[in-house]
């Protein structure tokens, strides 16, 4: 058995600039209807959900466009065009990367690393839903006083940096206890 590595705590700065985007957008309620109309489109069955990317059985919703990229956010929202089934492995693989790109990439469980066979079909219905449901990128930061933009930002970049900090006391504190055990 592998001993897993000593937690850090800058491997959370993701979940951090996450939450940061997150808590500006505006909350949006999922509609029955729009869902019904994305899994019509996707060509899935409601009552037994399968992922978009691969075909395996769905335990998420993917957010098709994320909401962060490049530590701020991309435009899209939380709403019910937005949202696709997708099952474990390809939702944690894609990310924040664009759908496209990551379903036919290289990466770790997308769908073409795994020899989906049927990928091309699934990126069609994908495609089909862009279309269909118009989604659209809003620019959030022109909807917003200048000054107050950059103030926000600015905090998640001083937060990073203490995170930062405190990672390198950590670092020390606990070099100073394994000492302190070797001693006792």
């Amino acid at each position: 058995m592998k001993q897993r590595p000593p937690h850090s705590i800058t491997s959370r700065t993701s979940s951090i600039t996450n939450s940061f985007a997150q808590a500006i957008l505006p909350r949006t309620s999922i509609d029955k209807d729009q869902i019904a109309k994305v899994l019509a489109i996707l060509e899935i069955e409601a009552d037994a959900l399968e992922c978009a990317y691969c075909g395996a059985t769905a335990v998420h919703w993917d957010h098709l466009n994320p909401f962060v990229r490049n530590k701020r956010p991309t435009g899209f929202l939380n709403e019910a065009s937005n949202l696709v089934p997708a099952c474990g492995p390809c939702n944690t693989s894609k990310g924040a990367q664009p759908w496209e790109v990551w379903m036919f990439g290289k990466a770790r469980h997308s769908p073409a690393s795994r020899g989906i066979t049927d990928i091309e079909e699934r990126a069609a219905r994908i495609r089909k839903l862009e279309f269909e449901v118009s989604l659209v990128a809003h620019d959030f930061e022109n909807f917003v006083s200048p000054q107050l933009w950059a103030d926000y930002w600015k905090r998640l970049e001083e937060i990073e940096g203490l995170l930062k900090r405190a990672q390198l006391e950590a670092e020390k504190i606990r070099r100073q206890i394994m000492d302190g055990l070797a001693k006792s």
